[in-house]
């Protein structure tokens, strides 16, 4: 078993996935060709990197294959990857700080915990994209994830799921769309793809549990009320509810974080 980076760039820079649903679907094609072998991935602007962790003899077909599945998604060319070893735990250690502050260094408009082209998500799991559960904490067996947390500027505590009455302030529109970004979907995920359906169904378990305005939430996700209760009787995805909620707490935090920061720039 071998520890490596990989590099993808695209030919004459161009962006790999220069809007919300490419990003998205480029989440989908990693975890479909490399499932249970990612151990850390960063996504920005024209080029991606991938940490994974798998047989010696694999890691060049699998380059292939990803090559091929993320052109079919980016519709950009892009260059063979650049590969190579991750040496030992201290190496594993700055990759980790390296991946999560690409989005500050490239100058991302997003905040760093909220960019979809970060892993960030997945290591505090406020995101369950197939293939995609992160090996970091096999590889890593005693990281600290409060390091993680600086990082992305945030403070080093645990996220703590929302309480209903912050989930009702949230609303309906910010329901469905940690729903479909927990999901990787969407933005707008009005399709009867599985995962826009488990998608929709996490939005209306997470409302209806803590008393959102239902008949609101039925017009966000463009279905009719009646609609909106067949759905609130299948059972929840319970994976798919809790990265929902978790990723109105991390929405809440980074806004909380910008403000301080803002706060303390003006002092």
């Amino acid at each position: 078993m071998m520890l490596v980076q990989l590099t993808f760039t695209s030919v004459g820079r161009l962006p790999l996935a220069p809007d919300e649903a490419s990003r998205r679907r480029l989440l989908h094609a990693i975890g479909r060709v490399a499932a249970g072998v990612v151990v850390l991935f960063a996504l920005v602007d024209d080029h991606l990197h991938l940490a994974i962790y798998c047989e010696e003899t694999r890691i060049g077909a699998l380059s292939r294959s990803l090559l091929l599945a993320l052109r079919a998604v980016v519709g950009v060319n892009l260059n063979a990857a650049h590969r190579s070893p991750i040496r030992d735990r201290a190496h594993l250690e700055t990759l980790v700080r390296y991946f999560l502050t690409q989005p500050a260094h490239h100058g991302l408009a997003e905040h760093p915990a909220l960019t979809t082209g970060s892993c960030f998500a997945e290591l505090v799991g406020a995101r369950v994209v197939p293939g995609l559960a992160l090996r970091l904490s096999a590889m890593l067996p005693r990281y600290r994830l409060r390091a993680a947390y600086a990082h992305v500027g945030l403070p080093e505590a645990a996220l703590a799921l929302p309480s209903a009455d912050a989930v009702r302030r949230a609303g309906a529109f910010r329901v469905a769309a940690a729903a479909g970004a927990a999901a990787g979907r969407g933005p707008v995920f009005d399709g009867n793809a599985p995962l826009d359906v488990d998608a929709r169904t996490a939005a209306v378990h997470v409302a209806r549990a803590n008393e959102v305005d239902l008949d609101e939430l039925a017009h966000v996700l463009a279905i009719t009320p009646r609609a909106l209760r067949r759905i609130a009787e299948r059972p929840p995805p319970l994976p798919l509810v809790s990265a929902t909620r978790m990723r109105l707490a991390l929405e809440d935090a980074a806004t909380a974080a910008a403000l301080s920061r803002a706060g303390e720039l003006r002092a």
